[in-house]
């Protein structure tokens, strides 16, 4: 596709500098509990099955340290953008690298780059609280931890077969009249894959009051409060108001939500156990964010009792033996099917420290591509909800990306106003 790679990044705010050396051996000892963090990534030719990790028992896991220019969060956003538009293939580097960004005024982030390929995000926030025991502790006993084999496909074995055939059949028939044609996006819609790509970032805070109006706002409105239907809400609306209305007027506004399979329990397992569910707006609902997120909610509520989750999980198992059909119908998905690459992740309150310094907040940094040219990632921390938007300034200008952020958050604002 052009671009450096299906990355994200976990920002770990920390209140002051931390021992590097003392982090450098909490990382080898996670590597040694934890092998997949140093392997590389073999896509046999052939029929020689699927793709797989392989071991690498000399390699180490390593710490890079960086210097950021000023204090300023902007700062960190542009040194963090550097690295995720820097390409690195999974067949020749570590597929999860951790970077230590000193700030000038004393106080650290640490930066974790991860590839969906070896896991997603609900296991992001379990290694540091791993990596923080292990920097307080001692390291006598470490052992590899092998973790048990694909574990999606064991909780879809486990499903009766009937119940999985009829899931099946609902994610196909929701793809296949959803996911056709292209969906409304914000930016040019231009589908050249620029071959040097150098991504931007913005992001945006609300203060924990507002937070709190928001989510009784969505709890007034649809019986709970959804802050991620609440926020995609407003991100539909962001886009039709700023996007070409010409080309947009009758295209379908479309997102992928994804659902954890809730079988890591507690456990930093390096595995994609998540599924992925689309929900969709069409233009004449914009209008009004209550009756948007309505309608939002309700379609996710749909969804989970046929079980879209499960089924498009299932699809994707089905087809994974078949790299050129899956290989057409991903591309085709991923770059004019969505309006944004959306994700909301809850709270991130269970990162309370590192190294022995406090954890003043964490938010996760996803990645894009053409021609959508904007992801939107979001969390909550120390009771304030956090934004993060990552964007191709050859698709989406700077200014476009900042008003696109200011007219989410303008939007939320108003809706909890009510």
């Amino acid at each position: 596709m052009g671009y450096p790679g299906f990355e994200t990044q976990m920002l770990v705010w920390l209140s002051r500098r931390i021992d590097a050396a003392q982090l450098r051996q909490a990382i080898s000892r996670l590597a040694i509990r934890h092998p997949a963090i140093t392997a590389r990534l073999v896509e046999p030719t052939g029929s020689g099955g699927g793709p797989y990790w392989q071991f690498q028992p000399d390699a180490a896991a390593t710490l890079h340290e960086l210097d950021v220019t000023a204090d300023d969060e902007q700062s960190v956003l542009d040194c963090v953008a550097r690295l995720l538009s820097q390409p690195r293939p999974p067949d020749v580097n570590p597929p999860l690298r951790f970077h230590l960004l000193h700030r000038p005024g004393g106080q650290d982030v640490l930066v974790l780059q991860y590839s969906h390929v070896l896991m997603d995000n609900g296991a992001s926030h379990l290694v540091v609280q791993e990596l923080d025991r292990l920097s307080q502790s001692a390291g006598d006993d470490d052992q590899p931890h092998y973790e048990p084999a694909n574990l999606a496909a064991r909780r879809l074995r486990s499903v009766p077969h009937a119940a999985r055939t009829k899931a099946t059949k609902a994610a196909f028939d929701l793809q296949a009249h959803t996911l056709r044609g292209r969906a409304a996006i914000l930016g040019t819609g231009e589908e050249d894959k620029p071959r040097i790509v150098s991504l931007q970032i913005l992001a945006r805070t609300l203060d924990p009051e507002l937070t709190r109006a928001i989510q009784a706002a969505s709890a007034r409105v649809c019986g709970f409060p959804s802050l991620s239907m609440s926020i995609l809400a407003s991100a539909f609306r962001a886009i039709r108001s700023l996007g070409p209305e010409s080309r947009n007027a009758d295209r379908t506004y479309i997102a992928g939500i994804g659902l954890e399979l809730g079988l890591r329990r507690g456990q930093a397992l390096l595995q994609n156990l998540s599924s992925i569910v689309p929900i969709t707006a069409r233009p004449a609902e914009l209008a009004d964010h209550s009756g948007l997120l309505r309608s939002l909610s309700r379609q996710m509520r749909d969804r989970l009792e046929s079980r879209i989750d499960l089924g498009i999980l299932r699809l994707a198992h089905a087809f994974q033996r078949r790299p050129r059909h899956i290989r057409w119908v991903t591309e085709h998905m991923l770059r004019w099917c969505y309006s944004l690459w959306y994700g909301y992740f809850g709270s991130l309150d269970n990162v309370q420290t590192l190294c022995g310094a406090a954890v003043e907040r964490c938010y996760y940094i996803g990645p894009t591509w053409s021609p959508i040219g904007n992801s939107l990632l979001v969390n909550v921390c120390g009771g304030r909800l956090h934004l993060q938007t990552t964007f191709d300034p050859e698709l989406i200008a700077p200014p476009l990306a900042g008003q696109l952020a200011d007219a989410v958050v303008a939007d939320l604002t108003e809706f909890a106003a009510g």
